[in-house]
This record gives structure tokens, sequence and C-alpha cells, in this order.
């Protein structure tokens, strides 16, 4: 998947260097929560290492520009439960 979406970095649930730590991370937030939003691993675009898991639905649309908001290149989907 070649993707690059934007995101609020203050809305990540998680951050780590390692993308199985955020894997694992997007693992046990979905075991403790349930998986009733879907979620998103993603990589900044401006760095070459750091991982962060967010919530699928908080992407921000490339039309309006917010303040603070960051591109990053989408490494993996992990969809909510039906």
């Amino acid at each position: 998947m070649d993707e690059n979406v934007l995101f609020n970095p203050g809305d990540a649930i998680s951050e780590s260097h390692d993308y199985n730590e955020a894997l694992r991370s997007a693992d046990i937030y979905n075991a403790r929560h349930g998986r009733k939003r879907g979620l998103m691993i993603a990589r900044p675009l401006e760095q070459d290492h750091g991982y962060s898991v967010f919530y699928a639905d908080d992407l921000l649309s490339a039309d309006t520009p917010r303040p603070g908001a960051r591109q990053y290149h989408v490494e993996k989907r992990i969809p909510k439960e039906e």
C-alpha cells in the first residue's frame, strides 16, 4: 500500500521506533478496548524512523489543512470489527 495521509501527532494512541512494537501496541490496545474503531500504523514522512498508531477516523482531510498536521505514510490498516 502506498498511501500518504495527514494526522495531528497529538492524536497518536502510541508511538515507537520499531514497527513490530507499534503493531504490538495496537494489538494490546484492541485487546483492552475492543476493535470498535479502525486503527492505522503510520510513519512520519519527514523522519526516517518511528511509527505511530492512530484511529483511522482521526485522519485529517488534505483539503482543509490544519496547523500542526503532519504527513504520514500508512504502513498498515487494522479494520474495526463488524
